[in-house]
């Protein structure tokens, strides 16, 4: 029994060790700007990693179709959900954001290629890309759900 009281608090302590370098954004404009304060453009296409908290995440492809649903009670970071190989898709977008700020884009490793809306259901995108693409959410004190379709084309 004491085994196993040590064990548990040796995992305990690895995983608030873990959590101790990860950086926590406020929400500091308002509940009703989702605009991010702290995570920048570059941060945006370059990082990826984050902190969620009563996450409920899934993505299955069948026949060629791709969907993924995320319900994340709060993220803190940028997560990237997809990356697009050469080719044309369509993606199609349902995002609400209930607290916190969010920006959910896709990226081509450079630059911000296009930006989702929030608190919009069923937006379409179609591209074709050359390279490899990101959908990348970040998000700062964020609860959002997200419901995503990608087909190729």
């Amino acid at each position: 029994m004491k085994k196993v009281f040590l064990l548990l608090c040796f995992v305990l302590s690895i995983m608030m060790i873990s959590c101790a370098g990860f950086t926590q954004y406020e929400d500091t404009n308002g509940e009703d700007n989702y605009r991010l304060q702290s995570i920048t453009e570059e941060m945006l296409i370059n990082k990826n990693g984050g902190l969620q908290i009563g996450a409920v995440n899934s993505k299955t492809t069948k026949n060629g179709v791709t969907n993924i649903s995320s319900s994340v009670h709060q993220f803190d970071g940028v997560e990237s959900f997809h990356s697009f190989k050469k080719g044309s898709y369509e993606v199609k977008v349902s995002f609400t954001v209930s607290s916190g700020n969010a920006r959910l884009v896709i990226t081509d490793g450079n630059k911000i290629i296009y930006d989702f809306n929030i608190n919009q259901d069923d937006q379409v995108y179609e591209f074709t890309c050359n390279s490899t693409y990101q959908l990348k959410l970040a998000g700062e004190a964020c609860e959002y759900n997200l419901k995503v379709e990608i087909k190729s084309k």
